[in-house]
């Protein structure tokens, strides 16, 4: 084996044991200060959430991923039921949960959380803030607060912008409007119930926005930006807010 191979194989086996988030992540983005995760419902005015959190010098909040963050979720949270279920103790090389007990599910986290970040958020290299924004949360509201819980432990520095808009707007508009309005709004107020109570448990990490209050007053964005340690620039969201958006 070459030095140079066993001093690749060396910094690839300290990486894995380094718990620190923004240490790791900080190796392919030196620039790097934190994620950023908008998670909401379709018609929630997401989209131009997005656009005004992207107005923080060196932002990169890209959009929706068919959910790739919930994938990644369901890999880790089903290599931990294997490990704690089979992993108590080394099982015979026949045995169906042969090697279970070596399943490293913090690492898997960790390692996943990087790999979303470089192949999916896919950020220049000087990018100071990461993330993406997703619509398709109401299908996972039973594990929303451990999806939460995971986004807390494995990426940098993050904040979670919980996005809200009026049940009754949420009802008429595109898609949804084809539903049942009893149904809609009942969803609506479940999915609302459930990031305030998350919001409430993270208060320093997690904040709850509403559309309307945005719109009508830009200023309820400034404790998301306080909390970035981000630029408030008051004519970049004027500009922003000043876009109409045609999807």
């Amino acid at each position: 084996m070459t030095p140079r191979l066993m001093l690749a194989r060396l910094r690839a086996a300290l990486a894995r044991r380094d718990t620190d988030p923004l240490r790791r992540f900080r190796r392919r983005y030196p620039n790097l200060r934190g994620t950023v995760f908008i998670i909401t419902y379709g018609r929630s005015g997401s989209t131009l959430l997005q656009g005004l959190l992207n107005t923080a010098p060196g932002s990169h909040i890209g959009g929706e991923t068919f959910d790739t963050l919930g994938v990644l979720f369901d890999a880790t949270a089903r290599a931990t039921r294997a490990h704690r279920r089979w992993g108590d103790e080394p099982r015979a090389v026949d045995h169906p949960w042969f090697n279970a007990q070596n399943i490293d599910e913090i690492g898997l986290e960790q390692d996943l959380a990087l790999a979303y970040a470089a192949r999916v958020i896919c950020p220049p290299t000087d990018a100071t803030w990461i993330g993406t924004k997703e619509i398709r949360y109401p299908q996972r509201a039973e594990t929303l607060p451990a999806l939460v819980a995971m986004v807390l432990r494995s990426f940098p520095n993050p904040v979670i912008v919980f996005n809200s808009r009026d049940a009754g707007a949420v009802a008429q508009s595109r898609w949804w409007a084809s539903q049942p309005e009893a149904e809609v709004r009942d969803l609506i107020a479940r999915m609302d119930g459930i990031f305030a109570a998350i919001a409430k448990d993270h208060p320093e990490r997690c904040f709850h926005l509403r559309h309307e209050d945005t719109i009508a007053d830009p200023e309820t964005l400034r404790p998301v930006f306080d909390a970035m340690g981000a630029e408030f620039d008051v004519a970049a969201i004027a500009r922003v807010l000043s876009n109409r958006l045609t999807h």
